[in-house]
């Protein structure tokens, strides 16, 4: 069944067939490999970017984190150093219950020191107090003094200050003098032998706190929450979220959950109609917590952008890779199909045949046998020669010939039938030559020019038919072929467009890479700048405490400030190491996104190259296709011409043997002798 199928298809299918499995057995798996690779590739993408993204969103709230920390760490030293000094102990001390705290001695020299204490910062600081507790009384800097109705153990920040023990700051409330919103760094102040005897206090604003949390970025849609120990809102990217409890905004409820229990990290929460991946932070300094979020979409864009320039990679090198199997099989296929033609054509009986093949495979061994059995076909070829040419003397009447090769094996039949056969006509024509001398006059020449005409004509017609059906497939085939490869090179000239396109978009992708690279230099001036002004401030803060020592009693605060400038100079310099490190990690994220940008930048314009040939091959090919269907149809044209004149021959032997029955009579005769031979 397998051959009976095998002989009905023509030679382009069984050709196209061997190819087909060439490359189901080679493109399925190559194109499943690199499927396999670029799943494995996104993947391994996506886990990278998204610890990444995850580290970033991190950074950036520890870092907002910090930096809130560091602000009220400030003043919360400058409250401790406010409580440890001595004429603020004493002071407290000296106040007995039910008397007022303006009368007590030393009050004038402490209002000059909570006066010296505000001038060092009046952007931020609101007011400087003092609080006695056993007259339940404080006064302020500016001299207002509380009346009889404020009780110090009904604040809130009092049992915190119980509680911790050290300084806390207070839950934020509005200022009544100008409605800012503040809090209070409150720290407690001890006696010698231990015992609480007031509290020592900085009225801080909130709008520095705001405005650090404003300038604080998170990609291009990320956002912050600021939120209080008790859980009032202090910033959002809502401007209606001002001052009221977290709780009561729109926020996915695990993530509140999180905040009541104290349960600080990673979360991907729902808020805005939408999701978001954050991070919860503690803000060591008071216990109020930062968190962040960045929408999915910009979380995942990234990965978006390199899972498209994977999958244009991977179809650029399936392409390519393609193409050079498809050269790969046609040059497999090509040598097995002259072998097929040397075959017809021995199949035929045409045995002298020639064959170009170098190969030292298993197609190479073939074609050497065939060689190999040409060569022996050859050596009869000698035989075929010879008896055609007897046969041919005995068609024109020779009976006397000789055969001069040696016959051997079979072949020594045909010899001894071949002179058989000379004997018996040599009989048989010497017993008709008398009936054909009657006839020989006219009939001799109407017999042949009839025979010679009506043979001539009928295969002729044959012939043109055959033709004719044969170029008529072959000009429906090439037509076919024309229209294959106009729609070929159309489809050719749509996907060059396309990869032009892709490598225009991957140029502008390169050009924004190394914007960032320049980006990144200009940063790295920035923090040299940063980390010389902190140099300058320690300088700064070592001369005023030289000063301060100088001035000896009277330059007291003044070195308390020179402390403060020093600690902020410390902990300037260490936050510009931090920065330096996390932008140079970044950096590094930069470059290494620019080294497999440009390798696949290069790997495009490859890609671009080829499908540019590809297009003007096929091109060249449609154009070339169209000119040969043009030339059938000339071919077709001359075929109808030459198929009318044998129709003319065929009409001229049909009068010419109507004119040789009239010999018939005489030819009886010349009958009988002939049928002495088996035809």
């Amino acid at each position: 069944m397998a051959k009976t199928n095998q002989r009905n298809l023509s030679d382009e299918e069984q050709r196209g067939a061997i190819k087909k499995k060439l490359l189901f057995r080679t493109i399925t798996p190559m194109v499943t490999g690199l499927v396999i690779a670029a799943i494995l590739i996104s993947v391994i993408s996506a886990n990278a970017m998204k610890n990444l993204q995850n580290e970033n969103i991190k950074n950036s709230s520890l870092n907002a984190s910090y930096q809130i920390s560091e602000y009220f760490t400030r003043y919360m030293e400058v409250s401790k150093q406010l409580a440890a000094n001595q004429e603020v102990i004493n002071f407290c001390q000296s106040i007995k219950p039910g008397q007022k705290i303006a009368e007590a001695e030393g009050y004038d020299d402490i209002m000059a020191t909570l006066k010296n204490i505000h001038n060092t910062d009046t952007t931020n600081m609101v007011a400087v107090w003092i609080a006695d507790l056993d007259s339940s009384q404080f006064a302020e800097d500016t001299g207002y003094v509380s009346d009889d109705t404020w009780d110090i153990r009904q604040r809130s920040w009092y049992q915190e200050m119980i509680a911790s023990g050290g300084t806390v700051v207070s839950e934020p409330y509005t200022n009544s003098s100008d409605g800012t919103l503040i809090s209070s760094v409150v720290t407690p102040v001890f006696s010698a032998s231990g015992n609480l005897v007031g509290a020592a206090c900085l009225d801080l604003s909130l709008k520095a706190v705001t405005d650090m949390m404003a300038e604080h970025t998170l990609g291009k849609t990320g956002f912050f929450f600021l939120i209080t120990c008790a859980g009032t809102v202090m910033y959002s990217p809502e401007s209606d979220h001002g001052q009221i409890s977290f709780q009561d905004i729109d926020i996915a409820s695990d993530i509140k959950s999180a905040f009541s229990d104290g349960n600080y990290g990673d979360y991907t929460y729902h808020y805005g109609g939408h999701n978001n991946h954050g991070y919860m932070s503690r803000v060591s300094s008071n216990k109020w917590v930062v968190l962040s979020g960045m929408p999915s979409l910009e979380y995942n864009s990234d990965f978006y952008s390199v899972l498209a320039s994977i999958l244009l990679l991977f179809a650029a090198i399936i392409a390519v890779l393609s193409f050079i199997i498809l050269k790969i099989a046609a040059g497999i296929v090509q040598p097995i199909h002259e072998l097929h033609e040397v075959a017809e054509q021995l199949a035929r009986g045409e045995l002298d045949v020639r064959m170009d093949i170098e190969s030292d495979d298993e197609i190479g061994a073939v074609a050497a046998a065939i060689d190999k059995t040409v060569l022996r076909l050859k050596d009869y070829i000698k035989y075929i020669d010879e008896i055609a040419k007897v046969l041919d003397e005995i068609a024109q009447g020779n009976l006397c010939f000789c055969l001069e090769q040696e016959y051997l094996g079979e072949f020594s039949k045909i010899k001894t039938a071949l002179s058989h056969i000379a004997d018996t006509m040599t009989q048989t024509i010497k017993g008709i030559r008398a009936s054909a001398d009657q006839v020989n006059g006219g009939a001799g020449q109407i017999s042949m020019a009839a025979q010679a005409l009506a043979e001539g004509a009928t295969n002729q017609a044959a012939a043109v038919d055959e033709l004719l059906a044969t170029v008529g497939d072959i000009s429906g085939q090439v037509r076919r072929n024309a229209d294959y490869s106009k729609e070929a090179a159309a489809n050719a000239d749509q996907v060059k467009k396309k990869i032009e396109t892709s490598n225009q978009e991957m140029r502008q992708i390169v050009d924004a890479m190394e914007e960032i690279n320049s980006c990144s230099d200009a940063i790295r001036a920035i923090i040299a700048n940063i980390e010389e002004i902190a140099d300058q401030t320690n300088l700064l803060s070592l001369n005023a405490s030289i000063e301060a020592a100088r001035a000896g009693e009277m330059g007291k605060g003044f070195a308390v400030v020179a402390g403060e400038v020093g600690n902020l100079s410390r902990e300037s310099t260490l936050a510009v190491q931090k920065s330096t490190e996390l932008i140079q990690n970044s950096i590094n994220a930069v470059k290494h996104g620019m080294e497999l940008v440009n390798q696949a930048a290069g790997r495009l314009v490859e890609s671009v190259d080829g499908v540019v040939g590809l297009a003007d091959m096929m091109n060249n090919l449609s154009s070339a296709a169209h000119d040969e269907m043009n030339s059938l149809n000339e071919v077709e044209k001359g075929i109808e011409q030459i198929a009318g004149v044998v129709t003319d021959n065929s009409a001229m032997a049909q009068e010419s043997a109507a004119s040789s029955e009239q010999l018939s009579a005489q030819a009886m005769a010349l009958n009988d002798m002939i049928d002495l031979f088996r035809v």
